[in-house]
């Protein structure tokens, strides 16, 4: 038996196969050169188009999930007291969690190593005093440091000089600094180093008050808080409620996608316990809502292109067939079957969407890298202050959109290629 008759005959032919054909496809897009630029230009510009509203829809995703897990410092997983997370009662302290519980989650949270930190915080709301203007606050009070921990993991949602507050940073020894917002210190005009009064009710229903220095303006990302919340060391809020309990602890984790692992694990071992334990996407209902309506304007985007791009490669592929109806009949009487006609023109179209996809990526990484040196600001409409936005290009979602381009230019070539294979060789022979 000869190699070509065999096996390993065929394997090292095929590729020499596959090379003629990418040849001949090559060769026939450039007999009309213009044409065939022009629909890879279509090609390339419609895919960047996609892969860059692709890009800022990963950035707002990024960014919503950042600004609830790190700059609103709610962890990846809080646990509450049952029906805690939304009471606001008279007999508060049934709904906080005991310093007794704190120490079986921060036990459970040092055991595991997907864990970084578990976080106490403890919801506080009042009045603030400052030389006779008074306002209502409301704080998420916790340990500075363990603070500055989670806030410092927050990358999307950041201001071009990569600050957040002004004034002194809060340290763990500052038992009475305060961090207020912008719209509270113009409200009250308030200023670094201003002494003012915290009024609340303690646990016991006690009238409490307490001084305060304030130490920073802070940045907070939700405009709905620029005027009501502070910040404050749990020490301090604590003290005001007169209780060592917390609101809630917040799991920190290394990695966001272990949320559901560890979620899983934390409710087996406390599956005695009464507790409200929430992972960040069921708390942060903003984010399952703007991922709904990106994942529903992509879709539209996406179908609207890939409609104008199949009907480039149509239109291309069509006239195509059309030039060369007596190449096809000529091709047909030397013994081309009419599969081979749907091929030939199926590879030359594959080629435009592989080229097309080639020249789409480089203007994506362009435009990205071209952003990423600019670094232009915007003030999205839930944050407070102006931040760069960004395109973030996901490998996974550039391979999807390469290999669905390159599928629907092939299958755009299947009907002008049928209808030319499905005419008689008489027929094609004498086409004018």
């Amino acid at each position: 038996m000869s190699e070509t008759d065999s096996g390993l005959g065929v394997f090292w032919t095929l590729p020499a196969k596959i090379l003629n054909w990418l040849s001949l496809a090559f060769r026939n897009l450039t007999r009309n050169a213009r044409r065939s630029i022009t629909t890879i230009a279509a090609v390339a510009l419609g895919f960047a188009a996609v892969n860059i509203f692709g890009g800022f829809a990963a950035y707002m995703f990024a960014s919503i999930q950042d600004a609830h897990i790190y700059e609103q410092i709610n962890g990846h997983i809080q646990v509450w007291q049952k029906n805690g997370r939304n009471y606001a009662g008279h007999d508060l302290e049934k709904h906080l969690i005991t310093r007794a519980e704190i120490d079986e989650i921060e036990a459970f949270a040092a055991a595991d190593d997907r864990v970084e930190m578990a976080v106490r915080t403890l919801e506080v709301s009042g009045k603030i005093d400052y030389d006779g203007n008074s306002g209502n606050f409301m704080t998420n009070a916790m340990v500075p440091s363990e603070k500055e921990t989670i806030h410092k993991r927050s990358t999307a949602l950041r201001s071009k000089d990569g600050s957040f507050f002004q004034g002194e940073p809060i340290t763990d020894e500052d038992a009475y600094a305060l961090a207020i917002p912008p719209g509270m210190k113009d409200r009250m005009k308030l200023e670094v180093g201003d002494e003012v009064i915290l009024i609340t009710q303690s646990l016991d229903g006690q009238m409490n008050a307490g001084d305060a220095i304030v130490y920073q303006v802070l940045d907070v990302v939700s405009q709905a808080l620029d005027n009501l919340y502070v910040y404050m060391p749990l020490s301090m809020a604590q003290g005001l409620y007169d209780t060592d309990s917390v609101s809630s602890v917040r799991l920190l984790l290394h990695n966001d996608d272990d949320t559901d692992a560890v979620l899983a694990d934390f409710r087996k071992q406390f599956d005695d316990k009464e507790w409200d334990i929430y992972p960040w996407y069921d708390v942060s209902k903003l984010y399952k809502k703007t991922k709904t309506m990106f994942n529903i304007i992509f879709g539209l985007v996406f179908a609207i292109i890939a409609i104008i791009v199949t009907m480039s490669v149509i239109n291309t592929i069509g006239m195509a067939v059309v030039e060369r109806t007596r190449e096809i009949g000529t091709l047909r009487a030397m013994g081309l079957k009419k599969p081979g006609v749907v091929n030939l023109f199926g590879v030359e179209s594959a080629l435009l969407g592989v080229i097309g996809a080639i020249i789409g990526l480089l203007i994506t990484y362009g435009f990205a890298m071209i952003v990423h040196i600019i670094a232009p600001t915007w003030n999205p409409p839930v944050a407070a202050r102006e931040v760069v936005w960004e395109i973030r290009l996901v490998p996974w979602y550039l391979t999807i959109t390469s290999f669905l381009l390159i599928l629907f230019t092939t299958i755009a070539a299947i009907g002008p290629a049928r209808r030319a294979a499905s005419r008689s060789i008489v027929d094609s022979l004498g086409h004018v």
